[in-house]
């Protein structure tokens, strides 16, 4: 690792830009799992003669960084940058 004071500085960044004891922070959730809560619905083409009553039930999962993976993320663009 390069000078652990990056590491320390990026770190207490990304603690500013999460705000977890605020309502206005940011979070960090992997794309993958963010991109899998799309939906589509089928529509018709035609109207239907009567009224149909729908139901969207929406469900979402995603993952969150946690402190060993924020670690890793440090540790490895740390290890990739040019002073």
């Amino acid at each position: 690792m390069k000078n652990p004071m990056y590491a320390k500085m990026l770190k207490e960044f990304m603690n500013h830009m999460e705000r977890r004891d605020s309502k206005s922070g940011w979070q960090i959730i992997s794309k993958a799992s963010y991109e899998t809560t799309n939906f589509r619905k089928r529509s018709e083409k035609h109207r239907p003669p009567n009224s149909v009553r729908q139901t969207m039930k929406i469900y979402a999962e995603w993952m969150e960084m946690g402190e060993k993976d924020l670690d890793f993320e440090i540790e490895t663009f740390l290890r990739d940058f040019k002073e």
